[in-house]
């Protein structure tokens, strides 16, 4: 069965808070440490090269948050148009935007 876009399933990187980072590389560090002798040496270089990612992370500042994005008003995407229903009508040019929106290109007259 295919999941739908955005689901966990999808090739998607979890993205992670700095806390949370310093919990896993915690936990990751403690896993290693009770590693027994006779564990696969693929599951030992694993853990080394997740820590030393996270470690590289969390040694690169902080990114500073965005202001003022969500706050500012979006400019409109396109023009606006004449309105098509007749409650909106204001004139005789509304009409005609509405009358050549639905005309029917094989009636010209």
């Amino acid at each position: 069965m295919r999941s739908f876009e955005g689901q966990h399933s999808d090739n998607v990187a979890i993205k992670r808070t700095r806390e949370q980072k310093q919990r896993q590389v915690a936990q990751l560090k403690e896993q290693l440490a009770t590693l027994k002798a006779h564990a696969a040496p693929a599951i030992r270089e694993a853990l080394v090269k997740r820590i030393a990612e996270l470690d590289a992370e969390l040694r690169q500042p902080p990114k500073a948050e965005r202001e003022g994005r969500e706050d500012s008003p979006r400019p409109p995407r396109r023009e606006s148009r004449a309105s098509v229903f007749r409650s909106d009508d204001t004139g005789s040019s509304a009409v005609a935007a509405a009358s050549a929106a639905f005309a029917s290109p094989r009636r010209r007259s």
